[in-house]
């Protein structure tokens, strides 16, 4: 295929994608936009990008319909790496919100969003860094497409603004702040909340490619072992008031539990023959995985603490409020947000 004709291609599947999402907020200016931050991003990758986060708008119209009626502007900026000096600034400046912040961490890309404005951000030099950590993965496109429809989930379930949140959410960020512990409580909270968003944007992924879910996942549980955990936890111990470490337990237990119910929802049906062994592992060992977090839990925190994590199931993962409702239940019935220093 000639220049000409894939130039043609791609313009093509950009108008469908407009059309597909009433993309355009008014003439001459799209909802969704694309823009490279840095010398070192090619116009080649800048456009093979692109290319993939118009096929997901493309494929998904229910995805584009929900994008289209919760944001007035959807910004993509395309940057090198994460430590760039300008994208803290370009991210505060396009979501108006000087409070916001970035981590610095080299992490693929990340959305946010502000007042039904949403951003995602690409790192290419990190997206290329964690795609060679892939071994398995021979599909290299079909990996980067489900990375990019996995930020579109996130606006989705951002509903326009990711700074919105239950007043539970508040109540159990207070509870640390009153304990002169709010630098544990930031860190336990939002890693409860960034889990507790995965369970709805994997429910989004697992329904649109199953298979590129799969593949992309299935290692979930093999990243830090039962024996690894464990030990990481013992670590904590000396230096940490212990019912902050029971909070890390609890937490760690309730993000492997939210994957294992979205892996076991899986359509196998749609899986190929190698994905259903690839989602067998998966399952197995994130049923592993769960069982020694538990006997941790019943160890350390005794039965009745078990049987309170026991009694949860899959329903309060699916919103933000019933989820942290029943967080702060949790946390006040264990003493979990406590400055208790021995068992």
């Amino acid at each position: 295929m000639n220049l000409e004709n894939r130039k043609v291609i791609v313009r093509r599947e950009f108008i469908k994608a407009c059309i597909s999402m009433s993309i355009l907020r008014k003439r001459g200016k799209e909802r969704i936009r694309f823009r490279i931050m840095n010398n070192r991003v090619t116009n080649r990758d800048f456009k093979y990008l692109k290319r993939l986060f118009i096929k997901c708008l493309i494929e998904n119209q229910d995805i584009a319909e929900q994008l289209n009626e919760n944001y007035k502007l959807i910004q993509v900026y395309f940057f090198y790496e994460s430590t760039d000096p300008n994208v803290e600034d370009s991210l505060r400046n396009i979501l108006d919100d000087s409070a916001i912040s970035h981590s610095k961490e080299p992490i693929p890309s990340f959305a946010q969003s502000r007042k039904n404005v949403g951003c995602i951000m690409v790192f290419l030099k990190h997206l290329n860094e964690f795609t060679q950590k892939r071994e398995d993965i021979t599909d290299i496109e079909r990996y980067h497409k489900s990375g990019i429809f996995e930020e579109l989930c996130h606006l989705v379930e951002q509903k326009g603004d990711s700074s919105i949140h239950p007043s539970s959410y508040g109540t159990l960020w207070r509870l640390y702040f009153g304990r002169n512990l709010l630098h544990y409580g930031n860190e336990i909270i939002a890693r409860l909340d960034t889990d507790r968003n995965h369970f709805e944007v994997y429910s989004m992924m697992i329904k649109a490619y199953p298979n590129e879910w799969t593949e992309r996942y299935w290692r979930y549980f093999m990243e830090v072992t039962p024996d690894t955990y464990k030990q990481k936890y013992e670590q904590w111990k000396p230096n940490t008031p212990i019912n902050i470490v029971y909070a890390r337990l609890i937490t760690d237990t309730l993000r492997s539990m939210n994957v294992l119910y979205v892996a076991e929802k899986v359509p196998r049906e749609k899986l190929s023959d190698k994905n259903k062994e690839l989602l067998d592992i998966l399952i197995e060992t994130g049923k592993l995985d769960i069982e020694k977090k538990k006997s941790l839990i019943e160890k350390d925190m005794g039965f009745a603490a078990l049987s309170l994590i026991d009694s949860i199931d899959e329903s309060i993962f699916k919103t933000p409020d019933v989820f942290f409702s029943i967080v702060l239940d949790l946390w006040k019935t264990l003493h979990l947000w406590q400055n208790k220093r021995t068992n």
